[in-house]
């Protein structure tokens, strides 16, 4: 699988999913089940680092798709803050135009943007 998901931490209060270059669509929802089920396991509130910086370049479909993604699901009851790292001024831009069209979904359950895993964990404690 293109997208590596797995808790970040002994403690189960971070899950990790590290893209890698050549990640479809298909490994990426199959990606959010897997973090999905992850979250479920555990009674305390768990948050996602979304690791980009090796996902290699954007699909050309990737405003309709992400606009999908968004669109869909609502947050489990135990789902924490999530912090992106390695997004680039393209993807905080994108992400800007989604807050426009998908706010009511996205104010309670807003990304961060981080430019390093160990900034990301630090806005997660």
């Amino acid at each position: 699988m293109s997208i590596k998901i797995g808790w970040d931490s002994a403690e189960q209060q971070i899950v990790r999913l590290e893209f890698q270059r050549g990640w479809t669509w298909d490994t990426l929802n199959k990606a959010i089940q897997r973090a999905d089920d992850l979250i479920i396991s555990v009674p305390h509130t768990v948050h996602l680092i979304i690791d980009i910086r090796n996902a290699g370049g954007l699909p050309g479909d990737f405003m309709t798709r992400a606009g999908d993604i968004f669109a869909q699901g609502d947050a489990r009851p135990n789902e924490g803050k999530k912090v992106v790292v390695g997004a680039g001024p393209l993807i905080r831009a994108a992400y800007s135009g989604f807050l426009a069209v998908y706010g009511h979904k996205l104010q309670s359950r807003p990304f961060h943007f981080a430019s390093s895993l160990d900034e990301a964990r630090d806005m997660v404690e």
